[in-house]
């Protein structure tokens, strides 16, 4: 959806994009194929309640993932990568809710 705001009478267009999550379950050989994506869709329905929109998971998601490479980060995005963690124990304790299995673990790609 597009957006028009103007400004010292000038009008511009935003255009929203939406995010792309990818939540995949990995090492899970064996299991059921239907599952396995019950447990991907309960994993992506919990940690996407856990946000106010797209933009803040995202955030999260990119200062968790620039802490976990050893990059530098200032006290905002430490507090983002943190929530970050517990969104994703939350989700992950959804996702595996009924399931056993021991390797397995969600990978979370965004864009």
């Amino acid at each position: 959806m597009d957006t028009e705001y103007c400004l010292f009478n000038q009008c511009f267009k935003t255009m929203e994009v939406a995010i792309v999550i990818e939540v995949t379950l990995q090492d899970c050989t064996g299991i059921d194929l239907s599952l396995k994506e019950r447990a991907e869709a309960r994993f992506q329905r919990e940690i996407e309640k856990f946000f106010p929109d797209e933009q803040s998971m995202l955030d999260s998601w990119r200062a968790y993932a620039d802490a976990a490479e050893g990059g530098e980060i200032n006290q905002e995005q430490e507090r983002l990568a943190r929530t970050w963690l517990k969104a994703f124990d939350k989700a992950r304790q959804a996702g595996f809710q009924g399931i056993s299995v021991e390797e397995a673990y969600f990978d979370v790609r965004m864009s």
